[in-house]
């Protein structure tokens, strides 16, 4: 009997090939009575599994270019609502229409969208150009699966192995496997970022930091918190499309509503002063939930991206979540950690002090980018400083608010930590120093163990040089701590970076920035976006505050979330779970 005819499509025949292989020769024929004698081909069958189809595609020649399907499954669970931004060479490797740009970019080189978009693609690929060529069983053939259907063992042996492979499926199924083919191309991304966003989602500088690291070649990865869930939650836009305009500097409309549930805030300095347990209790359920899902993406990862290593990153809510995330198990994994808009430090946003610290390895690499005037977390005028120096009405603080994250940085002896401390850059600060970040990303991503030489890294460059002042440089304990404080730019943020790049060149030659590039005509237009952005972005901020509710919102008790119970992928927390429908015997 051919071992082959025990299950009723040639798909599922594709699957038992599998099963003999696992099986391994005579194991084989001893358990089905398979003629191969243990001389099975090891690759048959193979051909038809959909992740070896796409691997073996893009190692040969690249895939025929699609655009992603925009029709979401029923239920995409938190792997399959990551959101992914993709950079150039993985967009080919992948077979995607580009739907995105960087800054200034002429045409879109880049992919937005997410992980159950790739896998939906995956599989109208394999039912396009592997099932749909296969001819249709025989009459013959069909005789021969139900007649070896009549012997119990095999029949017993074949729903065995259909349940392993629905088990498989589950298990894969809650993995980033779908970006497994990337594997098979050194030169497919320069590494892998982990981006935590902020209390409001993937939303205006939180996509623009993705845009950024994805034009410098970083595949990014960002679980989606607000894409459904008990804690929070917002209504999904319509996902991007390769014709639709992508404004770097506004939102993207990943979102159609505001955010809800027990765990979605505003701050407001004077609320958390009248209600601060509930505000504590609150901001330690956010972290619980914000770190479960940092562990449920690292250890789903395929395994390549392991072996390459992960950055960890953050901004806000994000920023406060990577930097007390404890990365210790993870070991040499973490390349290393971007904290940006969060000042780590004892604050209204940490609630205990214990809390207020770095909770990683000391050996990973950590650059911290604030902006002097973060409205939540600067030194003054910001919410922080307003609870604590209320500490008789409720707040709670650090007595000595910097407004960074400079001073753990030497307490917990970090052994390599750099601190950019941005001059009239405000909770966005790409803002004001859009450009300046590409160029402070670009090196430490390059040499994360080196930051602490960035600005000795810089001073062949005048721009940069002038722009960057060491305030402290910290070596107590060994290891390297350096706080820097950067200058207001001279140029527009709005400014594309390849037009600053000239720019600083037709400065320093003509002998200084200010005058030389200030009163060149050709910025005037790009100095009065950049005037737009900023009054953009402070209207949001003021309607923000003005509709803040003094009332905290509803608590519930959250001793752990539902991932920190997850064993299994049948057990994650969801709607319903889809397993392929059993075949009739």
């Amino acid at each position: 009997t051919n071992p082959m005819a025990a299950l009723k499509s040639r798909q599922d025949q594709a699957y038992f090939r599998i099963l003999c292989v696992v099986l391994s020769g005579s194991a084989c024929g001893a358990a089905m009575g398979c003629t191969c004698s243990g001389t099975t081909n090891p690759n048959t069958g193979l051909d038809e599994f959909p992740e070896v189809l796409a691997s073996r595609a893009s190692m040969l020649a690249l895939l025929t270019p699609e655009e992603a399907p925009i029709n979401p499954p029923e239920d995409p669970d938190l792997v399959g609502n990551c959101l992914v931004c993709l950079p150039e060479a993985s967009v080919r490797l992948l077979g995607l229409v580009p739907n995105m740009d960087d800054k200034g970019d002429a045409q879109k080189t880049l992919w937005l969208g997410r992980i159950w978009q790739l896998r939906v693609l995956a599989l109208r690929r394999y039912r396009r150009d592997v099932l749909a060529r296969r001819p249709p069983l025989s009459a013959s053939e069909r005789a021969s699966i139900d007649k070896a259907l009549q012997d119990p063992k095999k029949h017993a042996i074949c729903l065995k192995m259909q349940k392993l492979w629905r088990g498989a499926v589950a298990r894969r199924r809650s993995s980033l496997h779908v970006l497994e083919p990337l594997a098979f191309s050194p030169s497919s991304h320069a590494g892998t970022v982990l981006f935590m966003h902020g209390s409001g989602g993937m939303t205006y500088n939180n996509v623009r930091y993705a845009r950024k690291l994805a034009g410098m070649g970083f595949l990014v990865i960002a679980p989606d918190s607000m894409a459904g869930g008990k804690y929070r939650h917002r209504d999904l836009g319509g996902l991007i499309s390769t014709g639709q305009d992508t404004p770097y500097w506004d939102d993207l409309g990943l979102y159609t509503s505001s955010a809800t549930g027990e765990l979605t805030y505003n701050t407001d300095a004077s609320a958390v002063v009248q209600n601060p347990e509930k505000f504590r209790q609150l901001y330690s359920n956010v972290f619980r939930l914000r770190s479960a899902e940092m562990n449920w993406i690292l250890t789903h990862l395929p395994l390549h991206m392991c072996i390459r290593g992960v950055f960890t990153m953050g901004q806000s809510e994000g920023a406060m979540t990577v930097a007390r995330f404890d990365d210790r198990k993870y070991g040499a994994m973490i390349r290393g950690r971007i904290i940006s808009a969060f000042s780590v430090e004892y604050c209204y946003f940490t609630p205990t002090r214990e809390a207020a610290t770095y909770g990683g390895s000391p050996e990973v690499a950590t650059l911290n980018i604030i902006g002097d005037e973060d409205q939540f977390f600067g030194p003054a005028n910001s919410v922080a400083a307003s609870v604590c120096n209320d500490k008789e009405g409720g707040g709670w603080g650090s007595d000595n608010l910097t407004g960074n994250g400079f001073k753990e940085m030497r307490r917990k002896k970090l052994r390599r930590g750099l601190v950019a401390v941005l001059q009239g850059a405000k909770h966005d600060p790409s803002e004001t120093h859009d450009n300046f970040l590409r160029d402070l990303l670009r090196a430490f991503l390059a040499t994360p163990s080196d930051c602490h030489r960035i600005v000795d890294q810089w001073k062949c460059d005048s721009y940069l040089s002038s722009k960057v002042k060491v305030e402290s440089l910290d070596s107590d304990g060994g290891g390297f701590r350096m706080l820097v404080k950067v200058g207001k730019m001279d140029l527009p943020s709005t400014l594309p970076y390849k037009e600053e790049m000239l720019k600083r060149i037709v400065g320093h030659k003509s002998g200084g920035y200010n005058n030389a590039l200030r009163q060149a005509s050709i910025l005037n237009y790009w100095a009065a976006q950049e005037k737009s952005v900023l009054a953009k972005s402070a209207e949001r901020a003021k309607e923000m505050f003005e509709e803040i509710s003094k009332a905290p919102p509803k608590m519930v008790d959250m001793m752990e979330t539902a991932y920190d119970k997850v064993t299994a992928w049948s057990s994650m927390p969801r709607k319903s779970t889809f397993v392929p429908p059993p075949v009739k015997v």
